[in-house]
């Protein structure tokens, strides 16, 4: 109980000793310069944002229609070959790709 007693009497005097300071108006004026310039970025890279995001939908949009329009050739494909290698092979295409959205907006938001 003791202890307590101490540690809260310690964080009061601590509490009573602190005097808080408000920025220089350089520093606020440095942040403000800071945060209108990230803004500005923001606003300027906003089309580039959408632009990738329409890119990724047409891919996604292209590729699943070949799928669909090819169905028929991929199945027999499939069905001929035993399936397990070219599965195999389409498995690791559709990664490949899955890696290479990834690593695109990955460097797009590095670049921020």
């Amino acid at each position: 109980m003791n202890n307590d007693f101490e540690f809260d009497s310690l964080i009061k005097k601590m509490a009573a000793d602190h005097q808080p300071e408000l920025p220089t108006p350089g520093v606020i004026w440095w942040r403000a310069q800071i945060l209108k310039k990230q803004a500005e970025k923001e606003r300027i890279e906003r089309p580039l944002t959408i632009m990738r995001l329409l890119a990724v939908v047409a891919c996604l949009a292209i590729v699943a229609g070949l799928g669909f329009s090819h169905a028929d050739g991929i199945t027999a494909i499939l069905n001929r070959a035993g399936g397990y290698p070219i599965a195999a092979i389409l498995i690791a295409m559709v990664m490949i790709g899955i890696g290479c959205v990834g690593l695109i907006w990955w460097k797009a938001s590095e670049a921020r």
